[in-house]
């Protein structure tokens, strides 16, 4: 026996893979199975969920309408019941006869026969304290069995008008036994008495068509009020289930749902509402178990699934001959790959893993030639850059050299003729600090290949692109004899627009000329590269062609000695807006200027600019941004001409503006002394004034007058009062003169205004500050 069960467990062992099929198709199997069943059951549970739901819910609100007409029908016989004469003239009368009670009383119980709906009738007076009942006659206030309704009448609003109540009335006369009732009050005095009309109507007989649409076993339908007070149920229900119900549906108006309540299972819950002749809405709810509804689904479910099983048991059969015509090629192929590679063990795995042997000799050989392809297609690409880098940038080899290298790495360069573009980014120092290294590089490399992709057709081949480093990328480009890059003008345009719009990076393009040889390569890239340098004064984004960079050397720009000379008194007058006015002017006339001699030009001109300055400051050393190395830093960084312009006019013009700002304070100072002066040598002059002072300084009374002011945070009036009432008061302290010729001879009009004045600085009269000062 232990023999018989270890030959079927190698068996099984030999046989892993045979099993494994079998396991996964069985798997798939089960999966479709069950996922059909589960499908097809729950599409059928929620089509007569939807059936049924629909169904109840069209019944509910039929049923709530046909129950609200039977109410209206009620309330409308109620109102009309009220209104009759004799009914109302005895409910507000304060004495009526026995003939008079009678005949009211027959007119209730009339009223009471004509609705079968109606349960009793009220007519409740005030005034006499009594209720006449269509049960037990007449009734005092006090002895009445309904006190319910008297409470509800001296508790009402002053706004209300008639209103319904749903409750349970206990009925007289029969010990215990209580109805359920609809009650209907009309008030005929609203805010003076609480005379009214009463009629009770029937719940159980109203809502008839309701119970007879919930016939099922466990149906239950109840009705709320939109007071939320219970009108009516089948069933009886606690406060907490009418709340979980009625919250479920509280912001709906018809439909169905299913819900699972706390205290009972999944129920459907069929809710419609209706208006009661506008005095109160209902809501009528009906619950179905969910369970009463699936019985018979449930019943198909489990037929369902015996057919199921049947049919898994047929399949069963079918994918185990499937696996058996399967398994067999398979097995030969592990086989034979197992005896190529001479091994029965991988990885401590033995021969019965064999289809995990396969994947990973598979696989093991296919990463090896995904590596070696990987690793020499790199190798090959930065061989192929790095050449082409270096003989661009001076390595010096023979033709020959040349030829081997590029057939070794499958580079083809045209011998009859080539030229050089190049791509260099512009505001190159913002790039910098925009983005690292490593973003760097890859921008560079995504600007080679989009422009290797715009120039390289079926027609024009032999272009190479190559990332030169820092700030550009150089293109070689086969030429004809006697032609250049130029002939490209368009390619590469369209290459340096899709440049800025796919990497937001604007260019400068320079097209280089004719190269007769491959040996010429490193010249005519240095000379194209100095080629973009012209950018200088065509601006950012220009395109550099071969008669741009052609014009014949001139001699350094000098200034015509007219707007020297103007540009000099524009700095001795510090006046920063003629300064700009020349400066402008002088840089006008180098733009036409090959690139050296702009620049050279240029900085010529600043030099010059500086040395106005020292002369004009007397200062042998000006700040930093005033250097030689500053201004080639600017023109290095800022690239165009335009931008350096305007970093020397800013320059310019904040020195000028501080050289102003020191004479303007120098100049302010020295015209306050002279006021001060004058003031100190004609404070006897009884015409001593702004005026005169002006006059003696030669300029106008509003200047004079507004500088001190600033200057001194006083006017000059009120300096010249306070110096002659200082002398006045050192000499009524020195002297026993008398005042009137003091105060006159140091050029006061009159006595009274100096009485004035001489108070309103000293707080006391003249004759008061000499006597207190004297002793």
């Amino acid at each position: 026996m232990p023999r018989l069960k270890l030959s079927r467990l190698n068996f099984l062992k030999q046989r892993s893979t045979f099993i494994k099929i079998i396991i996964y198709f069985v798997s798939a199997n089960i999966i479709v199975l069950a996922v059909s069943f589960i499908a097809l059951y729950s599409l059928s549970s929620k089509t007569l969920l939807k059936e049924i739901g629909d169904h109840s819910e069209s019944l509910l609100v039929n049923g709530a309408k046909n129950t609200a007409q039977l109410m209206e029908w009620s309330i409308n016989y109620a109102y009309s019941s009220s209104s009759d004469v004799q009914i109302e003239s005895y409910a507000l009368s304060e004495q009526h006869s026995d003939l008079d009670t009678y005949a009211v009383w027959s007119r209730l119980m009339n009223i009471k026969k004509g609705n079968p709906s109606i349960d009793s009738v009220y007519l409740i007076n005030d005034y006499t304290h009594q209720i006449i009942d269509s049960r037990l006659g007449v009734n005092e206030f006090d002895s009445f069995y309904d006190q319910e309704v008297l409470q509800r009448l001296r508790t009402r609003k002053l706004t209300d008008g008639a209103f319904l109540i749903p409750r349970t009335l206990l009925l007289p006369l029969e010990s215990g036994k209580e109805k359920k009732v609809i009650t209907a009050i009309v008030p005929y005095e609203t805010g003076k008495s609480i005379s009214a009309f009463v009629l009770n109507v029937d719940a159980d007989n109203i809502m008839t068509l309701l119970q007879n649409n919930s016939n099922v076993l466990e149906t239950s339908v109840f009705v709320l009020n939109d007071k939320k007070e219970f009108v009516f149920s089948t069933v009886k229900l606690d406060a907490e289930q009418i709340q979980e119900f009625s919250q479920a549906v509280e912001k709906e108006a018809n439909g169905w749902k299913i819900i699972k309540p706390q205290k009972s299972p999944e129920q459907m819950l069929v809710y419609a509402n209706t208006s009661i002749n506008g005095i109160q809405n209902w809501r009528f709810i009906e619950t179905i178990p969910k369970s009463i509804i699936l019985s018979k689904i449930t019943w198909l479910r489990n037929l369902t699934l015996l057919l199921f099983a049947g049919l898994f048991a047929a399949s069963l059969w079918v994918i185990i001959l499937l696996s058996k015509r399967v398994y067999s090629p398979i097995q030969e192929l592990v086989h034979n790959v197992m005896e190529q590679h001479h091994a029965e063990q991988l990885d401590g795995q033995n021969e019965a893993n064999e289809l995990v042997y396969l994947s990973q000799v598979f696989v093991s050989q296919n990463e090896r030639i995904h590596e070696l392809t990987e690793h020499g297609r790199k190798n090959k690409f930065l061989a192929r850059e790095r050449f082409i880098r270096e003989l661009l940038g001076g390595l010096t080899l023979s033709i020959a050299e040349i030829r081997n290298n590029c057939s070794e790495l499958g580079i083809e360069l045209s011998e009859e003729g080539v030229s050089v573009a190049i791509f260099r980014i512009d505001q190159f120092a913002s790039f910098t600090v925009r983005y690292s290294e490593k973003d760097q590089r890859l921008l560079r490399f995504a600007m080679a290949n989009i422009i290797q992709e715009s120039l390289q057709t079926d027609v024009m081949k032999g272009i190479l692109t190559v990332d030169m480093g820092k700030d550009h990328v150089a293109v070689i480009l086969p030429v004809g004899r006697g032609q250049s890059a130029v002939m490209y003008a368009g390619k590469l345009q369209q290459a340096q627009r899709l440049v800025a719009q796919f990497l937001s990076i604007g260019t400068t393009v320079a097209c280089g000329k004719h190269l007769e040889g491959l040996n010429e390569l490193h010249e005519g890239y240095m000379e194209t590269y100095e080629m973009t340098q012209e950018r200088f004064r065509l601006g950012q984004g220009a395109f550099v062609i071969e008669e741009y960079a052609d014009a014949s050397p001139a001699e350094l720009y000098h200034m015509p000695l007219e707007l020297e000379r103007q540009m000099v008194q524009a700095i001795h007058r510090a006046d920063a807006s003629a300064f700009l006015d020349s400066l402008y002017m002088a840089i006008s006339s180098l733009r036409e200027r090959p690139y050296f001699e702009c620049k050279m030009s240029l900085i010529t001109l600043f030099m010059e600019i500086r040395r106005s300055m020292q002369e004009i400051t007397h200062q042998p050393v000006l700040p930093s941004s005033w250097s030689l190395t500053s201004v080639e830093n600017q023109i290095i960084k800022l690239e165009t001409l335009e931008a350096v312009v305007e970093w020397m006019a800013g320059v310019s013009a904040k020195f000028l503006d501080e050289i102003a700002a020191v004479r303007s304070v120098s100049r302010n100072a020295g015209l306050v002394g002279q006021v001060e002066q004058l003031i100190e040598a004609h404070l006897t002059d009884a015409n001593l004034s702004v005026k005169m002072l002006s006059d003696e300084l030669g300029l106008s009374v509003n200047y004079i007058r507004n500088l001190y002011k600033n200057e001194t945070n006083r006017s000059i009036t009120e300096t010249i009062s306070e110096k002659r009432l200082s002398i006045i008061c050192e000499e009524l302290i020195s002297s026993e003169a008398p005042i009137e010729p003091i105060v006159l001879k140091y050029g006061f009009s009159s006595l009274n205004t100096f009485y004035i004045a001489f108070k309103k600085r000293y707080g006391v009269t003249p004759a008061v500050y000499r006597k207190s000062n004297q002793k």
